[in-house]
């Protein structure tokens, strides 16, 4: 249960910001010449890139506004061995409680591989961090992810789905 809510701090902590979530799809379908027009993957991958640092920096102040301000309004946050956290209020809900119930230090994150395709990108990478129960010994570990990030209406990359999982063994 540990390693689960490590893993959901882990990722909610990581990436961009949102001006909702039907602009977004309407950017899309009315625009299509727009979305067609490839991105700068130099330009998305720097976007992402600065949005993961303001959130790794939330989750080792243990701000979750920091963090929030990642994912669109519609955002789906998938941890391992618990139900999908649906939209943005829930994601805040959950990392609210992780900062409430977990101490949290050293997190840090690397991005392996960022794939544009028009308005979508897809992340994938590690992250290391430190977390335990408030007061209980700290523990490493090492997670992979896959984010998915959509451009919004104003310019700004958000975070739509997060997945991730632990490489540690599960505890039986």
């Amino acid at each position: 249960m540990l390693r689960e809510l490590l893993v959901v701090g882990v990722v909610l902590g990581v990436s961009a910001c949102n001006s909702g979530s039907e602009a977004a799809k309407t950017d899309s379908a009315s625009a299509p010449a727009a979305v067609a027009a490839a991105a700068d993957p130099v330009a998305v991958r720097a976007a992402i890139d600065s949005a993961n640092k303001r959130g790794a920096e939330g989750l080792n102040t243990g701000s979750s506004d920091a963090m929030i301000a990642n994912y669109a309004d519609d955002a789906v946050v998938m941890m391992p061995g618990m139900k999908a956290m649906v939209g943005k209020a829930a994601i805040d809900a959950g990392m609210k409680g992780m900062f409430q119930s977990f101490d949290m230090k050293n997190f840090q994150q690397t991005t392996t591989d960022v794939v544009v395709e028009g308005d979508v990108a897809i992340e994938s990478g590690t992250m290391t961090m430190e977390a335990g129960p408030k007061g209980a010994k700290l523990a490493v570990d090492t997670i992979k992810y896959l984010t998915v990030w959509k451009k919004q209406r104003d310019g700004s990359w958000k975070i739509i789905r997060d997945i991730n999982n632990t490489d540690s063994a599960p505890k039986m």
